[in-house]
């Protein structure tokens, strides 16, 4: 059983570490860190959707953090899965539900006008999948 909490807290260090560096930066600093992040949970982990919906919960976390931009940061990192999924065990779509999953259980403590934000720039850039993002709200916000 993966411990969810470290892989959390492992990718949150990582990418609030890149934002220290180069605040200024952005998505574009961030993401690839994240990307890292969720590579290294789905190869350490035998079942893993759970760890990537850590990973990035935790890096989310640490883009809300900072101040950075998380629609910015949401979006970059759904543009940057087609090339990740091919690395991993599982199919696009599947990987850019987990995703979601993780941006909306880390946008529940955040002010609600980010999460408008987060969903309209998903159905603007992926129409359809804002429906998607909108149950995974859902299911995180009953878990609080």
């Amino acid at each position: 059983m993966p411990d969810l909490g470290l892989i959390e807290a492992h990718a949150k260090d990582a990418v609030a570490a890149a934002i220290k560096a180069d605040p200024m930066a952005g998505a574009s600093k961030t993401v690839p860190v994240m990307c890292q992040r969720i590579s290294a949970a789905a190869i350490e982990n035998p079942q893993p959707k759970d760890a990537i919906v850590a990973a990035v919960r935790g890096s989310m976390q640490a883009v809300l953090l900072a101040g950075q931009n998380l629609p910015d940061a949401a979006i970059g990192l759904l543009d940057a899965l087609p090339n990740m999924s091919l690395m991993m065990r599982a199919g696009p779509e599947e990987l850019m539900s987990w995703v979601m999953g993780g941006v909306a259980e880390a946008t529940k403590v955040a002010p609600p006008d980010v999460r408008d934000a987060v969903r309209a720039r998903i159905e603007e850039k992926y129409m359809g999948a804002s429906s998607i993002f909108d149950e995974l709200c859902r299911a995180a916000d009953a878990n609080r």
